[in-house]
């Protein structure tokens, strides 16, 4: 006789979250005290400034309009000179914006990833009809914006760039003494995820993804999924066979608290 086949769970960011900074990088303290103007390649610009190892400041200008957050924040070091700093913006006590920062002191540049969840009439929005108005699949938005540090964007500003290097491989990665899944990057937009153990055991999908090559053997990994709308970022390590960054999501299953969280994980290339 047949066993019938297990209904899929797919969990909540925040019940997803328990365990998951298990390997999570020690935050770094090395930033404190220290501020930094960012100069955005549009012309804009921001200021960040570290008033300490839990708090800080983010002041945004464009066309004329300022805009001053006090958020809180984790900061990892996983390369010398390499910082992946994450916070939220918050507005009438509402979580609005995920800004995530990679920032790179050897080169004077950054690039600022602000990620947005999907309000609960866009979550509702059924996946046929977001294919035949030609929509992105998963309805998180996902902005780039490459900067230089404390002097204007020229035309010989270093970028990070996107990279097509991980493409064709497939990385196991170890979140926690139950959380594994792997990853197979199919092309240059999507990928597959599969969870091999831990609360998604057997789930797997496949969603957009963008890539980009900061060092020798080191990416930033980039994901929005559109069953659970879910951003995650990460930096791959695969000279040291690691993973940091972070996930954001809604609390539950509803656009209601939203839940963001580091992560960290030993890969293993399959």
């Amino acid at each position: 006789m047949i066993e019938p086949t297990k209904k899929p769970e797919y969990i909540s960011v925040g019940e997803l979250s328990v365990g998951f900074s298990e390997h999570s990088l020690q935050p770094t303290h090395e930033l404190v005290g220290n501020e930094y103007t960012f100069y955005y390649e549009d012309g804009t610009s921001a200021r960040l400034t570290f008033t300490g190892s839990e708090h800080l400041e983010w002041l945004t200008a464009d066309g004329g309009l300022e805009a001053s957050y006090v958020s809180s924040y984790s900061a990892v070091s996983p390369r010398p000179d390499w910082y992946f700093i994450d916070f939220i913006i918050e507005s009438g006590g509402e979580a609005k914006q995920s800004v995530s920062i990679l920032l790179n002191l050897r080169q004077n540049i950054a690039l600022v990833i602000t990620g947005i969840l999907p309000g609960a009439a866009e979550m509702r929005v059924p996946m046929i009809e977001r294919a035949k108005e030609a929509l992105p699949l998963s309805s998180v938005t996902c902005r780039f914006e490459h900067a230089s540090i404390n002097a204007p964007f020229t035309a010989l500003t270093p970028r990070c760039e996107e990279t097509a290097e991980l493409i064709g491989k497939r990385i196991e990665f170890v979140y926690s003494s139950k959380d594994v899944y792997e990853h197979i990057y199919l092309n240059e937009k999507m990928y597959t995820w599969h969870c091999i153990n831990g609360s998604e055991k057997g789930l797997c999908d496949t969603d957009r993804c963008f890539y980009y090559k900061l060092d020798d053997e080191f990416y930033l990994f980039v994901w929005m999924e559109k069953v659970i709308p879910t951003l995650g970022i990460v930096l791959e390590d695969l000279k040291a066979m690691r993973s940091y960054g972070k996930i954001y999501g809604y609390e539950s299953h509803d656009a209601g608290t939203t839940a963001n969280f580091p992560v960290g994980s030993y890969a293993k290339e399959k």
